[in-house]
């Protein structure tokens, strides 16, 4: 082939090449194109499932310690939300339980994490973890909703595959061999579950759903009890949002639009609804790809966020601790706790009470028990509604804000009632116990409180009411804090 012939075909395989490389350029710029198109007029929605995998808890809590030996026993936290029973043969000798609360850092955990001791060792018989909820606890959602996992000294959580769910008694039970850290989570919640929102502010919300996915993997059994499974983190998006069950809200209630990011936008209405804080809902389908860890009885759930739109209100909040009994009497020193909130809407021809929180009272002692009365026992605190709201203006220069003024609806006060299940001590004497000496409650004394509050309608925190924090009898603490948003 002469010089000019190869010339020419080198020319040739040149151009071809160009028109190659053109053809791919364009192709992937069409791609390129067609791909963000589609995303943009879809909304996105990150459907991987990734590991729960968090940083370790830090001690938030009193611990509680107590020596079992193989006769068995049980030991309880000492805010009372979980209690560990240790059967008969589960150690062979004298054991020391400890229960430490730390903070919670598990994707839709809810309240404290409780890190066990000992740590380290298999038991030789199943433990029963109980975990005590409330139905504010549950968050509006479903208590099929909650479950229980555990955290790995490498920060995964996983869960165990047999989990008890008492919906009258409000407990969750898991049988666990071995110890670490615990906590009870909702399987899927909108995210915030509730938050605070100025009128005219807005929020932005999304879905979590953590999954027990077992991607074909095989379970293991140690005694007969299923190995924890690892748990995963998905983020989902949902086409129907709703306010007070009305679809994308109005101007009344808050208007809610679905997002690009698989997210919403809650916009909050001009002046504070009169059904306050509102619902915003979606429903979410807890499909059969991911296997939760209890039973259910169906797959669809209506998840909810409880947002309260404000507009110059005030948080009341309460703690009390009672501590009755002696080691003399049967089931020992008892600690009775109780707290609640609510919030004071001062809007100007209507101030009200809203977002009333009540908590059944806790009681701990050193005795195993079973409580008696667990939808009725309110203990000290409980707020029924507000008889007359009194809101006095600023007078300057005497009075430079508004006064506030509250009588509650009278509320018959109910204390924790329970039966032991565990021997009384020797020459035990009986307070407050019937004639078999096996039950006991505090007798009721009255009205709960509070019964009349006062505070000044300014910025910060005040403490309304607060007693010695080293008395031997208890703790009463009342405090209001001006609304901000979250």
């Amino acid at each position: 082939m002469s010089n000019y012939s190869k010339r020419i075909l080198s020319i040739a395989r040149f151009n071809e090449n160009k028109k190659t490389r053109m053809r791919k350029i364009i192709l992937f710029i069409f791609l390129f194109v067609t791909v963000n198109a589609s995303a943009q007029n879809n909304p996105a929605e990150d459907t991987t499932a990734k590991p729960a995998i968090t940083a370790i808890g830090k001690p938030d809590g009193e611990k509680t310690e107590m020596k079992i030996g193989k006769d068995g026993g049980s030991i309880t936290s000492s805010d009372g939300k979980i209690k560990l029973i240790i059967p008969a043969g589960a150690v062979s000798k004298k054991t020391t339980f400890s229960i430490q609360p730390t903070t919670n850092l598990m994707p839709n955990g809810n309240g404290k994490t409780y890190q066990m001791e000992p740590s380290g060792i298999i038991f030789q018989m199943p433990l029963q973890i109980i975990f005590y909820y409330s139905d504010a606890e549950t968050k509006g959602n479903s208590p099929e909703l909650l479950s229980i996992a555990m955290q790995d000294d490498k920060g995964q959580w996983l869960a165990p595959n047999k989990i008890t769910t008492d919906t009258i008694a409000k407990t969750l039970t898991a049988e666990v061999l071995h110890f670490s850290s615990y906590v009870i989570y909702e399987l899927a919640e909108i995210i915030p579950a509730s938050a605070r929102v100025k009128v005219n502010g807005s929020l932005r919300l999304w879905i979590t759903s953590v999954v027990h996915y077992t991607g074909g993997e095989s379970h293991t059994y140690v005694n007969g009890i299923e190995v924890q499974q690892p748990l995963k983190v998905k983020t989902g998006s949902a086409e129907v949002w709703k306010v007070n069950g009305i679809e994308k809200g109005n101007s009344d209630v808050g208007i809610i639009s679905a997002s690009q990011d698989y997210t919403a936008i809650f916009q909050a209405p001009a002046k504070v609804p009169s059904q306050n804080p509102v619902a915003v809902t979606v429903q979410e389908n807890l499909s059969e790809e991911y296997a939760v860890p209890f039973r259910r009885t169906h797959n669809i759930y209506t998840l909810v966020s409880n947002i309260t739109v404000y507009d110059g209100d005030y948080e009341v909040k309460m703690e009390s601790v009672i501590i009755a009994g002696s080691p003399e009497t049967w089931g020992g020193i008892a600690t009775h706790r109780d707290e609640g909130s609510f919030i004071v809407s001062l809007q100007k021809d209507n101030p009200a009470l809203i977002n009333i929180k009540n908590q059944m009272e806790i009681m701990t002692d050193n005795c195993k028990n079973t409580l008696l009365n667990p939808n009725s026992n309110t203990g000290l605190l409980h707020v029924a509604g507000a008889k007359q709201i009194k809101v006095t203006p600023a007078n300057l220069p005497g009075q430079p804000y508004p006064v506030v003024e509250i009588w509650f609806v009278p509320f018959r006060m109910e204390f924790s009632k329970v039966s032991y299940n565990c021997p009384p001590p020797k020459g035990y004497t009986t307070i407050w116990g019937n004639a078999e000496g096996n039950t006991s409650a505090m007798p009721a004394l009255g009205y709960a409180f509070p019964q009349y509050l006062k505070f000044i309608a300014r910025d910060g925190e005040q403490i309304i009411i607060e007693s010695p924090k080293d008395s031997d009898e208890g703790y009463l603490k009342v405090w209001v804090k001006k609304l901000k948003e979250e």
